[in-house]
């Protein structure tokens, strides 16, 4: 985007919200520079490129990263097509995941989706590099089963090139693809769902981790040549047990273990693992209690692990010596960083975001390391020539609030003096074992453009603030933590009532959409709206009506029965279609129909209820239904759902709320 854009975006939203026509107020929501997301990042295995996937709105481009340069370059790719059908259609799309090589080119693996964004059955890899006029598409090979799937490349020259694909849940398979010859060869099957995937040698021997129906998982290491895998290593039946990394040169790996969930509750262990060298070690500065680090890769010398670390709303980004178990900090700004991660000499390269910066390619220069008589020096670059890091974004602040059992860390929208804003919302996350990470957020970067201050609180439940914080809620949901948003917008509401300003609008996705409901029916004088977008209406609704993944993930955190005891939800006022009518609040009610996570069932039963209780659709109670599935509403993905969302918070507070004498 150009200067002179996004300098008419920044004016408009600086605009009055609200224009007079006819004599009645009309809410105006401000236009936004496009949203950008950047995701399915990737690095060569020398460290010389990385690649990734770029969209804004419904336009997915291909990028290619040259990290040999003192500052990496990047590189759109676009213009060229493959065939497809009987037309053609562009080589990337949301469902694709790029792989660069050392040689510069790129692979892109496509599984298909059909009308409705449902998997086909089939995928694609497509081998594409850069050219003058473009992208060109050298080759492109159809893969007949694949529900999932990615390629890997291993280190040297020449590189072994992989397919892994997904087939089901009981099987995967292995391809190996000549890129010189144009062929893919099946290599062999595999019981189960593969995923991940490191390199043991040079590209004979490959680690991949392997899940089967049952939820275990494992590590497994696959023979190319022999066509034979083994497993490598399990801590116990009932753990899921990955591998994250290898030093190639000791053949070590750094794994993960904990029990099915462990990576919601921060209960990860870290382990190191080395052929004929035992059980697996797990070095105690690795494995602290009450930390919640994740291992992103090696360094070159295998001496180091690099390792992100969740603080809060905030990520650490830490080296872990392994000859003396030692922790050091690595300088980054406020912000999140992830994996996956490449480190090459001293340049360290990896995923970050902050609320002002969507998500890129950052740089963290390390020094000192080997001589090790000093912490690691820090040089900080994310990419800045991207025009989406460009834009002139909003930024946001983590303020600590009182809550009724002790401080509860947010972030803020709107500066200082955002508790005067004429507008407010307080935005609550899903999970519910989840948070809110000072990252970039559209649909907030959205409602502060319109002027409207957004509070998105960490409350208990929430992960990265201690295990005490976040085990609150196992087992009683819409507990502490309903106790914690109502305590937090009370302490809001009331002065915003006494300076003659309407009350904070509560908004929630997921297990947040629910949690939203529940505050607006337990305190329905605190709010002047509610926003729930893919709500459930109870644990035990869920638990009945949900797919086998979701409802393994909801017995697991409320009781042992799934929390089916539907009257005993009724009794503690936990069941919103019970609880509904105490709601007085504006509602905007909005799920995707083809919801895989939460049943659309839930709102719609939740709109039929309000209706039957006076509520008049139109006059505060607004529903949508998108054809989309579960992400794409809790994030508020579509322009037309993050406008109405924007517009009816615009508007919250003005409302009447119809109801006939049902109610």
């Amino acid at each position: 985007m150009n200067a002179t854009a996004n300098s008419t975006a920044h004016s408009t939203a600086h605009s009055t919200a609200h224009r007079r026509r006819g004599g009645t107020a009309e809410v105006v929501v401000p236009a936004l520079p496009p949203i950008p997301s950047r995701f399915a990042l990737a690095f060569s295995a020398g460290g010389r490129w990385a690649a990734c996937l770029s969209a804004v709105g419904d336009r997915v481009t291909l990028e290619r990263w040259n990290l040999a340069r003192a500052v990496p370059s990047r590189r759109v790719f676009g213009g060229g097509t493959i065939a497809s059908g009987s037309g053609r259609r562009e080589p990337v799309d949301r469902h694709s995941r790029p792989l660069p090589l050392d040689d510069g080119r790129l692979l892109v693996v496509r599984a298909e989706a059909d009308a409705h964004g449902a998997p086909a059955g089939h995928g694609t890899v497509v081998a594409a590099q850069a050219g003058h006029g473009g992208t060109t598409v050298g080759r492109s090979w159809w893969v007949p089963s694949m529900l999932a799937g990615y390629a890997l490349a291993s280190p040297g020259a020449p590189q072994t090139v992989v397919l892994v694909t997904v087939e089901d849940e009981h099987q995967s398979r292995i391809w190996e693809l000549s890129l010189a010859g144009g062929t893919l060869e099946p290599v062999m099957a595999v019981p189960g769902a593969l995923s991940g995937g490191v390199w043991l040698d040079g590209g004979r021997t490959l680690a991949l981790d392997q899940a089967t129906a049952d939820h275990r998982a494992d590590g497994i290491a696959v023979d190319l040549r022999e066509r034979s895998w083994r497993r490598v290593w399990s801590v116990a039946d009932a753990t899921a047990d990955r591998i994250v990394a290898c030093d190639r040169r000791t053949r070590t790996l750094a794994v993960t273990t904990g029990r099915p969930g462990a990576e919601w509750t921060g209960a990860l262990r870290i382990g190191l693992w080395s052929p004929g060298g035992g059980r697996v070690r797990f070095p105690a500065a690795l494995n602290r209690p009450g930390t919640g680090m994740v291992p992103l890769t090696f360094d070159d010398t295998g001496a180091h692990l690099l390792v992100a670390e969740v603080a809060g709303a905030v990520s650490r980004l830490l080296v872990h010596t392994r000859a003396d178990d030692r922790i050091e900090p690595v300088a980054v700004p406020p912000g999140t960083v992830g994996p996956p991660a490449s480190w090459t000499g001293d340049r360290i390269h990896l995923r970050f975001s902050a609320p002002h910066v969507p998500p890129t390619l950052a740089t963290a220069v390390v020094r000192g390391l080997v001589r090790g008589h000093r912490p690691p020096g820090a040089g900080w670059a994310p990419v800045r020539r991207a025009p989406d890091v460009a834009a002139d974004w909003r930024t946001a602040e983590l303020v600590e609030l009182a809550g009724p059992a002790g401080p509860i860390e947010a972030i803020v929208y709107g500066g200082p003096r955002w508790r005067e804003r004429r507008h407010l919302v307080l935005a609550l996350h899903g999970g519910p074992l989840s948070a809110w990470r000072l990252e970039f957020e559209p649909l907030f970067q959205h409602l502060a453009a319109a002027g409207i201050a957004v509070v998105a609180p960490n409350q208990r439940g929430s992960t990265g603030y201690g295990a005490r914080h976040l085990r609150a809620v196992i087992g009683d949901w819409g507990g502490p933590d309903l106790d914690d948003v109502v305590h937090l917008a009370r302490g809001i509401a009331l002065p915003r009532r006494d300076a003659g300003l309407a009350g904070p609008v509560v908004l929630g996705g997921s297990y947040g959409a629910y949690l939203a409901l529940l505050a607006a029916c337990h305190s329905p004088d605190l709010w002047s709206g509610c926003v729930a977008l893919a709500p459930f209406t109870s644990a035990g609704g869920l638990y009945r009506d949900a797919s086998a993944p979701v409802r393994d993930r909801v017995a697991r955190l409320t009781r042992p029965d799934g929390g089916a005891g539907g009257d005993a939800e009724a009794r503690a006022g936990r069941d919103v279609l019970r609880a509904c009518a105490a709601l007085t609040a504006p509602l905007l009610l909005a799920h995707g129909t083809r919801d895989e996570v939460i049943p659309v069932a839930h709102s719609r039963a939740l709109r039929r209820r309000l209706l039957e209780l006076g509520r008049t659709e139109g006059a505060g109670l607004d529903y949508l239904e998108a054809d989309d599935g579960h992400t794409a509403i809790v994030q508020a993905w579509s322009p037309v759902l993050r406008t109405a969302v924007v517009r009816f918070c615009l508007a919250a507070g003005r409302i009447p709320v119809s109801t006939g004498e049902g109610r």
